[in-house]
């Protein structure tokens, strides 16, 4: 895991309220941010990989507000985001066990802030 030690926050309005979903950093791979862009890999595997499922679709040039506690320069971040690219990835994880289902969801998330 690179730049998060601890869990990331995603706030978004759905459906007229406001929705959150609390990643723990064991399942952060990758986290990136350079003042106006963030990039956040994230790899769910067992039951919550359909709540980030149903989380993130159809959310593409959303608003998040992301919260994150610590980031490799010691920064905390707390804004306000736009959702501007989104890869995600269904599906078992790539194992040699012949006959693992498992589910899991990959994602890639492109955000840069919302100024």
């Amino acid at each position: 895991m690179t730049g998060v030690s601890a869990p990331i926050t995603f706030n978004r309005e759905i459906e007229g309220s406001m929705k959150n979903l609390i990643i723990p950093e064991d399942f952060v791979k990758d986290f990136h941010f350079s003042g106006q862009h963030l990039m956040i890999i994230i790899r769910v595997m067992g039951t919550d990989s359909k709540k980030v499922t149903r989380f993130f679709t159809n959310s593409e040039k959303k608003i998040f507000n992301i919260k994150t506690i610590k980031t490799e320069h010691g920064k905390e971040i707390m804004d306000d985001y736009i959702l501007t690219s989104i890869y995600m990835d269904e599906g078992p994880p790539l194992s040699v066990d012949i006959n693992s289902e498992i589910p899991m969801v990959r994602l890639i998330l492109d955000y840069k802030i919302n100024k």
